[in-house]
């Protein structure tokens, strides 16, 4: 027999217990002033530290921090490793990150800024690992946006926290349900750490291949810097065909099609390159009648508005495409020049960092098309080109393969959330 809760069912014998019954506090953070943060003193706890897969991401050198001097008067809202911690807020598009939980494990003192929550928990009744993976699951995270305030900014308060069930195996069941998880979370720290890996080689591999060359001992300056003697500088707009952007079907009076031709907008092109999943379909009408935005396998695409300057190749294997206005079509015609070298130049973060300071003071960052065709580019001979593109790409692959691994156990963790929180799958004890 089974019992229901949160819209799953769940094993009879379990209990079914409010969150205010296996805690001793619920303790709401503090609203610290912009105008008390310092260079160095208290890390603050903000919602930034809850990743989406409900990890602990901490950097020293990104997040505020409060005078140690306050310390005393601040008591209350000290946090140590070990303690568990909600988001209370959200502002992402879909909601996903209200309710969710996690548990600090790194660093000796934080302070609890404003709409976190540190719950205090009965350790003889709950397991704090056990209710930090409860607090990820789909139910409890959908029992959380359903009972949060809606608008730009989610909201939920302390009492319907309290108020709220979660199922309450035996505790050396849940000691069991959370070690099964955690190794699952130590494969994929694992794989995390080997892609950071990756990302380090790639970038040092990046700042030697696209300023120094290959095997270059001569060298002189020129507007990007010091460069092999051998190099040239050109812009984007003298090697491509015409640099455009697209526009909006319905404008035009056309409506989304179930399939089609593929019409990408900016979420396709993300910081870990094209993808499929954002994009939505034309008709052929709809994609004739914007000839100038078509798109074909091999062009670069770039973000011109938000997030300016992420760019990827669209894959060879896809004939045709559109794109809206957000992304600039920059589509390499010279023969003297590879499509893979420019898109590898122009994925360094150095380039980002420049489009960023051509946007800064706007309220919604844009680059212009003259911008980007204006855009400085090195030319190494040809072949050196297609040698230094070849060897950054087989990072790339090697990065691909990584990350579908991280995809593989992520998605088996879940599945084994999935088993395990609602006792599908009973563990031994």
């Amino acid at each position: 027999m089974r019992k229901n809760i949160n819209g799953v069912s769940v094993p009879n014998d379990w209990k079914v217990s409010k969150i205010e019954e296996v805690i001793t506090e619920f303790q709401n953070g503090y609203a610290f002033s912009s105008k008390g943060y310092v260079q160095n003193g208290i890390p603050i706890i903000s919602m930034a530290m809850i990743s989406l897969d409900g990890r602990f991401q901490f950097d020293i050198n990104k997040h505020k921090k409060w005078n140690k001097n306050e310390e005393n008067s601040l008591q209350r809202y000290l946090l140590k490793k070990g303690d568990l911690i909600m988001a209370m807020t959200d502002v992402t598009p879909n909601k996903d990150l209200i309710g969710r939980m996690t548990i600090i494990n790194q660093g000796e003192k934080y302070l609890l800024n404003q709409r976190v929550g540190h719950l205090r928990l009965q350790e003889d009744v709950i397991n704090p690992s056990y209710l930090s993976y409860i607090g990820n699951s789909e139910s409890w995270l959908r029992h959380c946006r359903n009972n949060a305030s809606q608008g730009a900014q989610a909201n939920i308060g302390t009492q319907q926290i309290k108020d709220s069930f979660i199922p309450l195996p035996p505790l050396p069941e849940q000691q069991k349900i959370a070690e099964i998880l955690s190794t699952a979370d130590e494969k994929i720290d694992s794989i995390d750490q080997r892609i950071a890996e990756t990302q380090n080689l790639k970038k040092g591999l990046m700042q030697q291949l696209l300023t120094k060359g290959i095997s270059h001992t001569k060298f002189k300056d020129s507007p990007l810097g010091e460069i092999p003697e051998s190099w040239e500088i050109s812009n984007l707009e003298s090697h491509s065909h015409f640099i455009t952007k697209g526009s909006t079907p319905t404008t035009y009076g056309y409506e989304w099609q179930e399939t089609g031709i593929q019409f990408l907008r900016s979420e396709c092109v993300s910081p870990n390159g094209f993808i499929l999943s954002g994009a939505m379909h034309i008709s052929d009408e709809a994609n004739n009648a914007m000839e100038r935005s078509k798109i074909k396998g091999g062009d670069i695409l770039m973000t011109i508005t938000g997030n300016v300057g992420r760019v990827c190749i669209y894959p060879m294997e896809y004939k045709n495409g559109n794109i809206n206005q957000h992304i600039a079509r920059i589509r390499i015609t010279d023969s003297s020049l590879s499509s893979q070298f420019v898109f590898q130049y122009l994925s360094q973060a150095l380039i980002i960092q420049e489009y960023l300071k051509i946007t800064t003071g706007q309220a919604y960052p844009q680059l212009s098309l003259k911008q980007v065709r204006e855009t400085k580019i090195p030319l190494p001979p040809i072949q050196e080109q297609e040698e230094i593109a070849e060897i950054l790409k087989s990072v790339d692959e090697k990065l691909q393969i990584q990350e579908d691994k991280k995809t593989e156990y992520q998605e088996l963790k879940k599945g084994l959330m999935q088993q395990l929180l609602t006792g599908r799958i009973r563990v031994k004890t």
